[in-house]
């Protein structure tokens, strides 16, 4: 008898101690699943300002007014990655990183303020830090700070870049610096036919990487 009652107690033990086991995973994954969504949330108010002040239908000072909001959405983007991490699957969940604007809401961000990875080191290493774990390519990288040099070109009519990117290729006369800066970023050098000669013109391109 005593035996029998032994393992009736052990049965309903073991039955509550599955109970609470449930439970305590379920909670968790809600919770887990409302940070993933305020998370996606607020990167989304995050594009929605940086793609709504570009819309041409808007009449306002976008010289004056557009940089202040750009800057604005950097130091949001900045201080989300230092806080929480670059934006995974792991970090926001896989049905919200589908989501155009959480996706695509640092790009856009680091794209329309380049000159803050060129000339402020602690944001270079920043996102510097997730190329390395494989969050950013570093072809991407490249584009963002290209845009830069693209940006500022004092040939506008073709406009030159240091990296090699999507904006263009590198003039053959930063070579040297273009490779070096290329390989601390992950690329591959580039061979002569990767360049174009730029010759006679006013390049402003560091002679290494700021």
């Amino acid at each position: 008898m005593k035996l029998f009652v032994s393992i009736i107690l052990l049965g309903l033990l073991g039955c509550k101690s599955k109970s609470e086991l449930t439970y305590t995973t379920i909670n968790h994954n809600f919770e887990k699943n409302d940070i993933q969504d305020s998370l996606a949330f607020e990167l989304c108010q995050i594009y929605g300002f940086d793609q709504g002040i570009r819309d041409f239908n808007l009449k306002f000072n976008k010289r004056e007014v557009m940089p202040a909001i750009d800057s604005l959405n950097f130091a949001k983007v900045a201080n989300f990655v230092k806080s929480y991490g670059f934006p995974t699957e792991e970090l926001v969940g896989e049905k919200n990183l589908d989501r155009e604007c959480v996706l695509m809401a640092v790009p856009a961000v680091l794209l329309h303020n380049p000159h803050r990875l060129v000339n402020e080191e602690q944001y270079f290493n920043l996102f510097f830090n997730e190329v390395k774990k494989n969050n950013i390519e570093p072809s991407f990288f490249a584009s963002i700070l290209d845009k830069y040099y693209w940006v500022n070109s004092k040939n506008k009519k073709t406009r030159r870049v240091f990296y090699g990117s999507e904006f263009g290729k590198p003039c053959l006369q930063t070579k040297e610096a273009t490779n070096k800066a290329r390989i601390e970023i992950g690329l591959k050098p580039l061979q002569d036919n990767g360049f174009v000669d730029c010759e006679g013109e006013d390049l402003n391109m560091p002679k290494e990487r700021r």
